[in-house]
């Protein structure tokens, strides 16, 4: 309800981090073509707002693709070393209603006061939530309240 009909969640992500990545299409795909060559699937892309010519840029990917991550660092890291994180649960909340649907992050992020969020991303139809695997079940808990799911 409230443009949200369906609330998933995902176990064992990890989060990869470029810190002062270099702020171009260009860098950012090359980073990206790495994985991709690696055979790693990623999800959850996102970048910081440019602060001159650098940029932060992370995503996530499962944790089992730890060691292809791990081999295929040298490959991507170019100006600072990449920060990696794991136990971590992608939380997404999915509607069609939500293309229409005022409020609903508002609403997610409310629902969540408490739970720290480590990344959000969103599209038309859903919103993706990384948070720590040991607050999953509340986070899950809680938009499902929220929502009415």
């Amino acid at each position: 309800m409230y443009g949200v009909s369906k609330i998933t969640s995902e176990q064992n992500i990890m989060l990869t981090t470029f810190p002062g990545a270099q702020y171009s299409a260009q860098s950012l795909a090359e980073h990206l073509e790495v994985f991709a060559k690696a055979g790693i699937v990623v999800d959850m892309i996102c970048q910081s707002a440019p602060r001159g010519t650098e940029v932060d840029f992370s995503f996530t990917t499962s944790y089992r693709n730890l060691a292809a991550v791990m081999a295929a660092l040298p490959e991507a890291a170019k100006a600072h070393p990449p920060l990696i994180s794991g136990g971590y649960s992608k939380l997404n909340l999915f509607g069609e209603e939500m293309v229409t649907s005022c409020g609903v992050a508002a609403r997610a992020l409310r629902a969540l006061a408490g739970v720290e969020i480590v990344l959000i991303t969103t599209s038309d139809l859903d919103i993706s939530l990384l948070v720590r695997q040991q607050d999953e079940d509340t986070a899950l808990e809680a938009l499902q309240k929220a929502f009415e799911v």
